[in-house]
């Protein structure tokens, strides 16, 4: 493992980088096998949260995180089902955390990610972009102030509000994404976010599978992880929160993680 005030880099050889925070809740864990970092959710049940991850932006508070443009992330990794299978969600990438343990926004939403969502999920602030599957994409949320925040809280939990809460934000936020379909999620992969200031760029196996500009240039976190979680949200669709059951044994295995700042090569 290599940790300098630029470079964070694990291959799991022998233990966890010491930088992770590992979390595991519910019916999950988290597993290391000689050059393999595995996080599984096994037997969750409906309506409870079962989610295993490795991260770090649990170290600070979302408006000091540690990543910022420009910088590489680069993650080789598989999943134990191919997309369709795999049930709940999972990924990896950057974000900060917007959520309070009781689903309040505390801040807009910023990421940056490979993510996974299962079937029950409708997840796409992208119109007519499919909201379940896997995909490459950001959420550019920007800043805005407590008392916005606080607001838009209130009024989400009024009846009726969630579409014109989310048609609001469709207009604040940007958000930019490509699905995925022809990747194979259960071979390895590496994958690589290029994160620039004006531009993003993803990569599979040397391949450029997507850029887009103006990506979020917040603070973010590292996060990989996998749970059971399933949510319908996005413009012109009426917001729903889930916790789906996984009867069988599901796992996202990591076998590298790199992050690099500075231009890429």
């Amino acid at each position: 493992m290599i940790r300098t005030d630029d470079l964070i880099e694990d291959r799991f050889i022998e233990q966890f980088h010491p930088h992770w925070v590992r979390f595991a809740v519910g019916n999950s864990a988290i597993e290391l096998s000689p050059g393999i970092a595995r996080l599984v959710v096994d037997g969750a049940v409906a309506n409870e949260l079962s989610d295993a991850e490795i991260d770090d932006h649990r170290t600070a508070p979302r408006w000091d995180l540690r990543w910022t443009p420009p910088l590489t992330l680069t993650v080789r990794a598989r999943f134990s089902h191919p997309a369709g299978e795999l049930l709940g969600t999972a990924g990896f990438g950057f974000w900060n955390d917007p959520f309070d343990w009781s689903g309040n926004v505390q801040a807009p939403p910023n990421a940056l990610w490979f993510f996974y969502a299962s079937r029950q999920s409708d997840m796409s602030f992208v119109r007519g972009m499919r909201g379940h599957g896997l995909r490459a994409g950001f959420l550019n949320g920007g800043k805005r102030d407590a008392v916005m925040m606080a607001l838009g809280n209130a009024l989400f939990k009024m009846p009726g509000m969630d579409k014109v809460i989310f048609s609001a934000a469709e207009k604040l936020m940007g958000a930019e994404e490509q699905l995925l379909d022809e990747i194979d999620m259960t071979q390895w992969h590496e994958y690589k976010i290029e994160w620039g200031v004006k531009e993003a760029v993803f990569w599979v196996d040397a391949q450029e599978k997507f850029r887009a500009k103006n990506p979020p240039t917040v603070p973010l976190g590292f996060v990989a992880w996998i749970d059971n979680n399933a949510t319908t949200m996005g413009p012109g669709k009426e917001f729903s929160f889930q916790r789906v059951p996984v009867p069988m044994r599901e796992w996202m295995e990591l076998s590298y993680v790199k992050i690099e700042r500075g231009e890429p090569a």
